[in-house]
């Protein structure tokens, strides 16, 4: 079936909404990225606030960074195993902060909507640095690098396969084997 020619009106309309489209996918994604990388810039300075190095770190904090280092390795690793690049590995891990990030931003929205609403106020910045909040924001961080972590190629070129090798026997250990 032949379709019609859009006349000159139609086709700069979809040209404009198509470049909206872009323009808005684009300023999703940045704003993603600058909340992951703005997150995790938060928790460090959070980590180590007084300036004190490592005498500043409660045992939390050094149970969180331990976890973080061992699911950071988890991630390269199965970066290296998908062969997906160090880079491309970590706008990921930048991707899926910026999300949690976001979705901490809602929350808070939510909770000072509910406290417009019903005329109270819960003090959002004394629940912010309440221990039982840092913790949760720990936990979140970890949940995010876990499942930051590649599960499958997406390039579509192959995993590393390792060909299947049969045992090599001799004459005699054939004999006793059989």
């Amino acid at each position: 079936m032949h379709l019609a020619k859009l006349s000159l009106i139609a086709r700069l309309d979809s040209f404009l909404t198509n470049c909206l489209c872009v323009l808005i996918s684009w300023l999703v994604s940045a704003s993603i990225w600058i909340l992951g990388l703005l997150s995790l810039l938060d928790l460090a300075s959070r980590i180590f606030a007084y300036g004190e190095g490592w005498a500043d770190l409660s045992w939390a904090e050094l149970a969180f960074m331990m976890i973080f280092a061992l699911l950071l390795w988890r991630h390269f690793r199965y970066c290296r195993y998908f062969a997906i690049s160090v880079l491309k590995g970590m706008r990921r891990l930048i991707f899926f902060q910026g999300i949690l990030a976001g979705g901490g931003l809602a929350v808070a929205g939510f909770i000072t909507g509910v406290e417009q609403q019903l005329g109270t106020s819960l003090d959002l910045p004394a629940i912010a640095i309440d221990p039982v909040t840092e913790l949760a924001q720990f936990g979140l961080t970890l949940l995010a690098l876990y499942l930051a972590a590649p599960v499958r190629n997406v390039s579509g070129s192959r995993s590393p396969s390792f060909p299947h090798v049969e045992p090599a026997f001799t004459t005699a250990e054939k004999d006793v084997t059989a």
